[in-house]
């Protein structure tokens, strides 16, 4: 599908979204993508999903990080597995895990690295100009993203996390932009964040992802050492706020912000989201020893270095055009 020919945003971010970003960690921007982009994106997700049968889920090279095109998961196979081995209620799944959830629930990461459409609305789309106007950011890197299809029943949840210990950055901050295709609220798959969480000056072991509390493993030389353990109490369901949304809706939050979402229990619906995160000022990379990316060995850089030197972190913003 062709790219819309223009970026621009369909209204400006005010002055009360940019202080409810500061101080939540979070903010919902009613109304801002524009129509023709949505559809874009609605395109490509559904290109990449019916590529996701045939990629393998964590493969020797993902877990070791030296992935060259991403990894694609099916969650829902994912937990069938990790039943095996732990009890059914610490699955991250909505409802009685012991029945196994039905439908897909694709999670496809670094689709930018193999997917031109993908890469294409990452870098040219209308998130720069948003996160220029949010953050008031300078220099804006893309860096990497990740895709979402929950299909009706699947009910995987996303268990609660942080993203900064995965993340090869350090030196600036970074925002992740949440971007629904579909209108999403608890019923299908809505996202939750722990309000305030990213100013408590803590980094959480990052989470496996198939259960409610299991973090990942030190494999292909992760380290988790001086990462804290994410308590319940963080998780209080009154901390915690969740966003009903839709198509033409974005969400952002900063990379220490705690946030989940819940798992797909409708009958019908189905729920597609594109995350996409993006490096701000003072962004350099580094090989952070806590990060799973399943690029984390194969990017070349050395700690200090601009992220621009290596093709997968393009400057987004100021436009090159």
């Amino acid at each position: 599908m062709a790219l819309p020919q223009l970026s621009h945003l369909a209204r400006a971010v005010t002055d009360a979204e940019r202080e409810a970003f500061a101080v939540d960690g979070v903010v919902l921007l009613k109304g801002i993508y524009p129509p023709d982009w949505v559809d874009s994106l609605r395109a490509e997700l559904d290109d990449v999903f019916a590529e996701s049968a045939a990629r393998t889920a964590y493969a020797g090279s993902v877990l070791e990080g030296n992935s060259q095109q991403g990894a694609s998961s099916d969650m829902t196979k994912v937990l069938a597995d990790t039943l095996r081995f732990v009890d059914a209620d610490a699955l991250a799944v909505e409802g009685d895990a012991t029945e196994l959830p039905t439908g897909r629930s694709i999670v496809e990461t670094d689709a930018s690295h193999w997917h031109a459409g993908m890469r294409a609305h990452n870098t040219q789309g209308p998130v720069p100009e948003l996160l220029h106007q949010l953050t008031g950011s300078g220099k804006i890197n893309f860096y990497s993203d990740q895709l979402f299809l929950k299909e009706p029943g699947s009910r995987v949840k996303t268990p609660f996390h942080q993203d900064k210990p995965y993340f090869l950055v350090d030196g600036g901050e970074v925002a992740v932009v949440w971007v629904p295709v579909d209108v999403v609220d608890r019923e299908n798959g809505a996202m939750g964040y722990v309000i305030g969480s990213h100013r408590w000056g803590k980094l959480f072991k990052p989470s496996d992802f198939a259960t409610n509390s299991g973090t990942f493993p030190e494999v292909g030389g992760i380290s988790l050492e001086g990462l804290d353990s994410l308590p319940e109490s963080a998780l209080a369901e009154e901390g915690i706020r969740y966003f009903d949304a839709e198509p033409g809706d974005v969400i952002v939050h900063h990379w220490a912000t705690l946030h989940g979402s819940r798992g797909n229990t409708s009958a019908s619906r189905t729920r597609r989201a594109a995350l996409i995160r993006y490096a701000l000022d003072g962004c350099h990379f580094y090989k952070r020893p806590s990060s799973p990316e399943p690029f984390r060995n194969t990017v070349g850089l050395a700690d200090g270095a601009p992220l621009e030197d290596a093709d997968r972190f393009p400057v987004v913003w100021p436009r090159s055009d």
